[in-house]
């Protein structure tokens, strides 16, 4: 019988963090079961292109010893599209609203306060505990962006500008977000965001020895061995005490069978290119596009080639490159679950622990989210 203290299932930045956390403090009896190393941090062939997560921001501390950090994204290398108006950040409309502009860069770093103390809780609380004891956070979750948009009557300066950041990364309207999700992918309006590349040869040199190449089909406790039963697609099974899932949502959902919604996805097709940008599309970074667009962004990267983002497969490249070649296309179905309030627990049973972007989105949260679980594992959380 293959019996472990620990089998962490999935192999994403939430695994990954649980996992490295637990070789830190020298516990060394478990398995992390996956069908590769990075979950939805995929790099290009060449490995100097991420397919996944696009930037990591400044305050990303806890994930940073796995990531190289790359060009820095500056705002003012940033062309906006809104329906037939072309325009950047700094413009003549962007003075009209510059009392909104203040009240939101206000808004923000009161957001970011709290945000860092949330993720310092995090390490040793759940995110729900963590949420509800910052009441501020917890009324964040629980209203709409549009209505916190309307309270805080920052209209203008959102719909002429973050629409169109918000479309390009979170994939989905504004209306479809919670004011929580909204201020925290509207950060890099005050913090540095950067490109990055996965250090995953580092990682798989220190998972090698914990690393199961699987994919788990079901999870059933046996009363009989007081342990959980975990069976594969090879048809392998294995037996542990503790068990965390850290997967996609909707695969976390089949395997444990939870009734309650989970957060709606965010689709979106994503082609890497190797080309030139028209004229019309030429001379700036980063591309975004607001809600009534097929297209969200269009990215230049570091190498000179260029990663695309679409709501569907059939675009008009041609419009935007000539002389061009599609590398890589690739469909998230979901890149991640993003729209509404709904809350997972993390204990979804005795010893079985539920980590990943299910609440909160971003590889730093979710690489918290599993140091946290390891924590627990090891008797060092406070709830």
């Amino acid at each position: 019988m293959k019996k472990y203290k620990t089998i962490i299932i999935g192999g994403g930045i939430s695994g990954i963090g649980c996992a490295y956390n637990l070789i830190k403090n020298k516990y060394y009896n478990f398995k992390i079961i996956s069908p590769d190393i990075g979950g939805r941090i995929i790099e290009s062939d060449s490995k100097e292109v991420e397919y996944g997560a696009y930037y990591v921001m400044d305050i990303y501390h806890n994930v940073k010893e796995f990531v190289n950090i790359g060009h820095r994204i500056y705002s003012t290398r940033i062309m906006f599209h809104n329906k037939k108006r072309i325009y950047t950040l700094f413009n003549k409309k962007i003075l009209k609203n510059i009392k909104e502009l203040i009240r939101f860069l206000i808004i923000l770093h009161k957001f970011k306060r709290h945000y860092s103390s949330f993720k310092k809780c995090n390490l040793y609380q759940s995110q729900i505990n963590c949420l509800r004891n910052d009441s501020y956070l917890w009324s964040l979750y629980h209203q709409q962006a549009t209505d916190f948009i309307k309270k805080h009557k920052i209209s203008n300066i959102i719909y002429d500008y973050m629409a169109e950041v918000l479309h390009g990364t979170t994939f989905v309207p504004i209306k479809k977000l919670n004011a929580f999700t909204f201020l925290h992918f509207s950060l890099p309006l005050i913090v540095p965001i950067y490109e990055f590349s996965f250090k995953k040869e580092k990682l798989l040199r220190i998972l090698k020895k914990y690393f199961i190449k699987d994919q788990v089909h079901q999870i059933k406790y046996d009363n009989e061995k007081s342990l959980y039963q975990i069976i594969t697609k090879k048809k392998k099974v294995y037996y542990s005490q503790n068990v965390v899932i850290a997967t996609q949502p909707h695969i976390a959902k089949k395997l444990l069978n939870i009734k309650q919604q989970i957060k709606g996805p965010a689709n979106a097709h994503m082609f890497h290119i190797v080309g030139e940008l028209t004229n019309e599309w030429n001379g700036k970074d980063l591309h975004l596009f607001r809600d009534d667009k097929r297209l969200l962004a269009i990215a230049h990267q570091a190498n000179h080639s260029f990663l695309l983002y679409s709501i569907h497969k059939d675009l008009n490249i041609k419009k935007y490159f000539h002389n061009y070649k599609i590398i890589k296309h690739k469909l998230w179905k979901p890149a991640f679950n993003i729209s509404g309030s709904e809350l997972l627990k993390f204990n979804q049973g005795k010893n079985l622990y539920l980590i990943g972007d299910h609440n909160v989105i971003g590889i730093e949260p979710s690489y918290i989210y599993g140091k946290y679980c390891a924590n627990k594992i090891l008797g060092k959380t406070k709830d």
